[in-house]
């Protein structure tokens, strides 16, 4: 039998940007919601603890695709401070026959633009129509990839950026004003300058205490949070979630992990706390903002069905 081809994340980088994966991220979010999708997630921490590295294996499956995924996601402080790419690959299998149709060795690559994708579709949906000022919290892979997105679907004038480490602030700002010309670019003094002063706010941190309090704010805000992905991370208070209307890739995940696990001890308390999955809003606009005055959230944790998206959009501009 031949040998599945390995794919480099060069050529991933080459043959496929985030743009691509909006409307197939759409897709992979609706179908989750009428249950033709199944995601699953392990996480393991092969170091001392989670915040020096943690790995995650999550398998994603759509309904009558040529292709299931397993993905392995690592990611690691030691390469994040050397300024090294994260390891990892995902496996593209077969539907038919459990053969592995190809390796890609994304160096996270593909879990970064599907994200970004995903955050896409919630500013098209949830952000208000027009946004002067945009504030993102963290300077790390999201932060960046976070407010291109944004940017897509909502042109902003203004970006605030806000960081614990300035110098990491500082250089993301340096990125992004070489990618978005006509910005202006300022790094808030606090979170909750950055907060109070945007339209749309991006949290893209790796906290394990809430960074953004529900306290600050105001009518009609849209936030798109990312950085919480799993049970030990938290970037929202429990008032942030309960003054807006929150939207979810899936209820199951985003219930066992991030800022709605973290918010409440049962199950029952975590439901509460969702008003609706992306896919419901997608089918049903109706479901989410209903007014100009409204705060929404959208808390993205990533499922596999995302993935299934990406990398048959992926082997399909690779010709594979």
């Amino acid at each position: 039998m031949k040998a599945p081809p390995f794919v480099t994340a060069a050529e991933l980088r080459k043959a496929l940007g985030f743009a691509g994966l909006i409307e197939p991220v759409a897709d992979a979010f609706r179908r989750t919601s009428i249950g033709e999708a199944h995601n699953g997630m392990i996480m393991l921490v092969p170091g001392e603890t989670a915040a020096a590295g943690d790995v995650y294996v999550k398998t994603g499956v759509l309904k009558d695709e040529a292709i299931f995924i397993v993905k392995v996601a690592p990611w690691f402080a030691a390469n994040a401070a050397a300024g090294a790419p994260q390891g990892g690959f995902v496996a593209a299998v077969d539907s038919l026959t459990g053969y592995t149709r190809a390796i890609l060795a994304d160096e996270h690559y593909l879990s970064d633009i599907r994200t970004a994708a995903a955050g896409a579709v919630a500013a098209r949906l949830f952000a208000p129509a027009q946004v002067e000022t945009a504030a993102v919290l963290g300077a790390g892979v999201q932060a960046w990839w976070q407010t291109l997105a944004l940017f897509h679907e909502r042109p902003f004038r203004r970006l605030l950026v806000w960081a614990r480490d300035a110098g990491k602030a500082d250089r993301l700002i340096d990125r992004l004003a070489a990618e978005l010309p006509d910005v202006v670019f300022e790094r808030a003094r606090s979170a909750e300058e950055a907060v109070c002063s945007a339209e749309v706010v991006i949290t893209a941190t790796l906290a394990r205490q809430p960074v953004l309090r529900g306290a600050w704010l105001r009518p009609g805000q849209h936030i798109t949070a990312v950085g919480a992905d799993d049970p030990t991370k938290c970037e929202l208070d429990r008032e942030a979630l309960q003054r807006a209307r929150v939207f979810v890739d899936e209820r199951a995940t985003a219930m066992a992990n991030g800022d709605i696990h973290a918010a409440a001890s049962t199950d029952a308390d975590r439901a509460a706390l969702i008003h609706a999955e992306i896919g419901e809003v997608l089918a049903h606009p109706a479901r989410g903002r209903t007014s100009e005055d409204g705060i929404t959230i959208a808390k993205l944790v990533g499922i596999g069905a995302q993935d299934v998206a990406a990398v048959t959009a992926a082997l399909k501009a690779l010709k594979l």
